[in-house]
């Protein structure tokens, strides 16, 4: 998202102005002529089209997961670190490819794009497969479409960046020299966050930290737990009423038996399913167990584990053992279309 916001900026305002010239990046004479060092830079942010900017900002979107999962800190350092390799090939690439018609580089973050995009391809895990015509594939497949489309864009000018993104990301996987350890200064991310980082990211959407007494989570799904409490506690008192009518017992205590343990069967189900068992106050669930509970079940949406937080008073261990009983929506899914044989 970091991203997304300078690119398309950028790329529009040089629309605008007609200097997109200025936009590619080119050894002779550009830089060992003219010494344009900043091509180096501006190289990277300025897309040469508008059918490159609209692609480019949707895998720029749809990956953004990355930044979720890195921190803001650890991205912008992985953002940094990528540039700078990825612009080093480039410049070995324009000096050896000139033999094989390799003259100039488009502008773009082509090399960012596919750096983020190996990066992507290693840590997010797919998330459903399908078959077509034998073939099985993944959810991934749409999205390196999408970037194989705007690889090959403009022939070798692009795919020679984007092969150079796939590299430093590869390199930055490696942690050669302890590069994945390495983060901009405090007081520069201090400055950044104070001065900068309004300007590019939009705020939240305000929402209240405070949960009334009565308010409890909504459970979808859950229907057939009441069903099965239900139709329990129904055989249960059939079942006294027939006993006690056939030994002449009181029916009262029997009744209160059975009561009493589908109370503690209903709590019991209540705090699997994350419901507030004892009605008691909800407290806002932690930013931080949130998202490591997102890391650990990415099958489940995030309001189902907002729930398991709150329900579980913010106690991880609880909250764990909450999501272990709660089936993901694809298992539910699946065991719903499935019937037994007959």
């Amino acid at each position: 998202m970091q991203t997304i916001g300078p690119a398309g900026c950028c790329s529009i305002l040089v629309a605008i102005l007609e200097l997109k010239q200025y936009s590619h990046l080119q050894l002779t004479p550009h830089l060992i002529v003219h010494h344009q060092f900043w091509r180096l830079l501006t190289s990277h942010f300025i897309f040469a089209n508008s059918g490159d900017v609209f692609f480019g900002s949707i895998l720029l979107y749809t990956m953004r997961v990355i930044e979720r999962q890195y921190g803001s800190a650890k991205y912008m350092a992985f953002l940094f670190i990528t540039t700078l390799i990825s612009t080093l090939f480039e410049l070995g690439a324009l000096a050896f490819g000139a033999r094989i018609g390799l003259k100039s580089i488009p502008g773009g973050p082509f090399a960012l794009l596919f750096a983020v995009l190996y990066q992507y391809h290693r840590l997010i895990p797919v998330t459903y497969r399908f078959r077509v015509f034998g073939i099985t594939m993944n959810d991934k497949l749409f999205l390196y479409i999408l970037a194989f489309q705007l690889a090959v864009s403009q022939s070798l000018q692009t795919i020679t960046p984007a092969l150079c993104g796939i590299l430093s990301g590869a390199l930055y996987r490696t942690d050669i020299a302890n590069i994945k350890q390495w983060r901009f200064p405090f007081i520069l991310q201090k400055f950044t966050i104070q001065f900068i980082k309004p300007y590019l990211v939009s705020p939240p959407i305000a929402r209240s930290s405070s949960t009334t007494p009565n308010q409890r989570p909504i459970v979808t799904g859950i229907s057939p737990v009441d069903n099965m409490m239900t139709t329990g506690l129904r055989n249960r008192r059939a079942t006294n009423s027939t006993t006690n009518s056939t030994n002449s017992r009181p029916e009262t205590p029997a009744v209160s038996v059975a009561a009493e343990g589908t109370s503690s069967v209903r709590d019991y189900f209540d705090t699997i399913t994350g419901r507030d068992v004892a009605g008691s106050e909800l407290e806002p669930p932690s930013p931080e167990h949130t998202r490591v509970l997102v890391v650990m079940f990415p099958d489940h949406p995030r309001e189902t584990i907002t729930r398991a937080l709150s329900s579980a008073h913010n106690d991880l261990n609880r909250a764990v053992e909450i999501m272990l009983s709660t089936p993901s929506p694809a298992h539910a899914t699946g065991s719903s279309t499935t019937r037994p044989s007959e």
